[in-house]
């Protein structure tokens, strides 16, 4: 998925009035203000009341759904790219939890969607590198996960977890 298409689609959801919180592998990439290879698709973070409207503004940018597995994560696909959203449920402080499959959860912390990244040029919201860190510790890293792991710590100065340091 190009960085024009994730500008495409969020702007969809900001005409919907959609908050979103970009993760995953552009979520670092827009941390690092420049893209460090190919992405599958864009990782978004949003509130689990909002899923549905973000589904049918995808639409509108010709999105169809894919995979439903709520709460977890949804997943849209078009000819241009895949759109894996991750509902949140937010507390009244700003911080969310997000249900994960086989009981996995994810916290956000409040202010843990709230980084200034960069997309093509344009500012956006995404994930803090501690964000990005925490979630890449749920899982057994892949060679891009490393490589993804790797520019975060040195652009931030962050230690990484064990999984990283083979």
């Amino acid at each position: 998925m190009n960085a024009t298409e994730v500008l495409r689609v969020l702007d969809a959801l900001d005409a919907a009035e959609i908050g979103w919180g970009i993760t995953g592998g552009w979520g670092i990439d827009a941390l690092l203000r420049r893209e460090t290879r190919t992405h599958r698709d864009v990782d978004l973070g949003i509130a689990s009341e909002a899923v549905d409207a973000a589904i049918d503004a995808l639409a509108s940018v010709g999105y169809r759904l894919d995979v439903d597995e709520r709460p977890a994560r949804v997943v849209l696909q078009s000819s241009d790219g895949q759109v894996d959203l991750h509902p949140i449920i937010w507390d009244a402080a700003g911080a969310g939890v997000q249900k994960g499959l086989d009981g996995d959860r994810f916290d956000y912390p409040a202010g843990s969607l709230d980084a200034e990244g960069e997309v093509c040029g344009r500012l956006v919201r995404c994930g803090t590198p501690e964000l990005q860190l925490t979630f890449h510790d749920h899982y057994g890293p892949r060679d891009h996960d490393r490589l993804d792991m790797a520019a975060l710590s040195a652009a931030f100065g962050l230690s990484l977890p064990p999984p990283y340091l083979d």
